[in-house]
């Protein structure tokens, strides 16, 4: 990191890079338990938001959500189908796991369908 970016980070951040002190934990549990907002809970502690979900990772606060998993020419091909055969996007969402917003997008982007 650039000695400018870290000194923008401290002077936004004043407690950037440096350790957790347990009073500290105690806080983030506390908001995370009242469901205070990530940039609340970052300014709050004069902390980053990414330092906010890596110590709420660590102590077992936050999980973070996975990538979406790639789609496989099988999976594609059972969505067109059951498109085409006039499921419901809700069915075809159930059936494959996904949510209803990625069988739209995928149907987008194979050219099978548009958005209006």
């Amino acid at each position: 990191m650039a000695p400018e970016e870290y000194a923008r980070l401290k002077e936004k951040y004043p407690k950037f890079n440096e350790p957790w002190a347990s009073d500290e934990d105690d806080e983030l549990r506390r908001m995370a338990e009242d469901g205070v907002p990530l940039q609340q809970m970052a300014e709050q502690l004069q902390r980053t938001r990414n330092s906010i979900r890596l110590r709420l990772q660590k102590l077992g606060l936050w999980t973070p959500k996975p990538a979406a998993k790639p789609w496989s020419p099988e999976e594609e091909e059972r969505v067109v189908q059951m498109y085409g055969a006039g499921a419901a996007f809700d069915d075809i969402a159930a059936t494959t796991g996904r949510t209803v917003n990625a069988i739209v997008s995928r149907l987008v982007r194979l050219h099978i369908a548009r958005l209006q």
